[in-house]
């Protein structure tokens, strides 16, 4: 009998997010879509009852209580922060706010306002009681912005919800976030065939397809949002030294590894970084690669992605 597969697909935090499971398991796929939905009501910026809008909203004025969940993720965050101070700062909502690039944003602040914006973002200014599991941002007006992690923990988490479930073979995908459970019930030698999107081409034409075991697969580019005055286009990966977009030569990164969570991280830190010095922090990090694409639509992969013939890599 051939194989099956089973793709259910719904619109939540700002992207279309499928669920690919290899045998029909709809209390799983409802379990996921809740899972989701409370994880929105944590960490939303955009919801004014979230447990990170309440943390932001007594900036300056009192510690708040939150759930373990929000109090792990907002602890890697951080930790991240200190590691990657240059390129990833979990503070930077002020930042997003006053730029609104992807929210109807089409205007460049000004210098002062912009400035203003960058005193907020002091990591040192953050309180983390682990006893109470309270979170106290000292100085009015800081906003943790947990958009450049988040889903890479909703995909862990799934994927580990999965297992318990005894789910043997599946696909996640957040938007631009794809994690991978287990061997492809759909080919001979259970490897997995990933296609990565070139930021200029058409949808759905992949400029080059990557052949692996099970990973997580996330991709941080600048043609998602953005907006142009005359020639000049100003994106949304903004940089936590300069208050302004990442000026380089990069449209976008792609990370291949095991835990979801850290490509994301690793996506936004490699994006500033560039190819060279991208790949030279990727090589630290055991069972990772990364794909970057310039504004040429030149393509520069790192060291453990073999070329197998025309546009195809494999990792073993």
């Amino acid at each position: 009998m051939s194989q099956k597969k089973y793709v259910s697909k719904f619109q939540m935090m700002g992207t279309v997010i499928s669920i690919t499971l290899f045998e029909p398991n709809q209390p799983l796929v409802e379990a996921s879509y809740d899972y989701l939905q409370r994880m929105d009501q944590v960490f939303s910026m955009n919801r004014s009852d979230s447990e990170l809008m309440a943390i932001n909203q007594q900036a300056g004025i009192r510690p708040v209580q939150v759930s373990a969940t929000a109090f792990s993720l907002i602890q890697d965050a951080l930790h991240y922060s200190k590691r990657h101070r240059d390129s990833f700062n979990v503070l930077i909502g002020p930042l997003v706010k006053l730029w609104r690039i992807g929210f109807g944003g089409d205007q460049v602040p000004s210098s002062a306002e912009i400035q203003r914006r960058l005193r907020l973002m002091d990591y040192s200014q953050v309180v983390l009681d682990a006893p109470t599991q309270t979170v106290y941002l000292k100085q009015v007006g800081m906003q943790l912005d947990l958009g450049a992690i988040a889903k890479g923990y909703f995909a862990d988490q799934l994927i580990q919800q999965f297992q318990q479930a005894g789910v043997t073979s599946a696909i996640v995908n957040l938007g631009g976030n794809v994690k991978l459970l287990g061997p492809n019930p759909l080919t001979t030698d259970g490897r997995w065939e990933v296609g990565v999107q070139a930021p200029q081409a058409i949808r759905g034409i992949p400029v080059l397809q990557v052949q692996m075991p099970a990973r997580t697969v996330v991709t941080s580019g600048i043609f998602e949002r953005y907006f142009k005055v005359g020639t000049q286009m100003y994106h949304h990966i903004l940089d936590p030294q300069t208050g302004f977009p990442v000026q380089n030569q990069v449209d976008q990164v792609t990370i291949i590894t095991e835990q979801s969570e850290l490509a994301e991280v690793l996506a936004t830190v490699c994006y500033f970084k560039g190819p060279q010095a991208g790949a030279a922090l990727i090589e630290q990090y055991p069972k990772t690669e990364a794909v970057f694409i310039d504004h040429q639509q030149q393509i520069f992969v790192t060291s453990g992605l073999q070329p197998r013939h025309e546009g195809v890599y494999s990792i073993d």
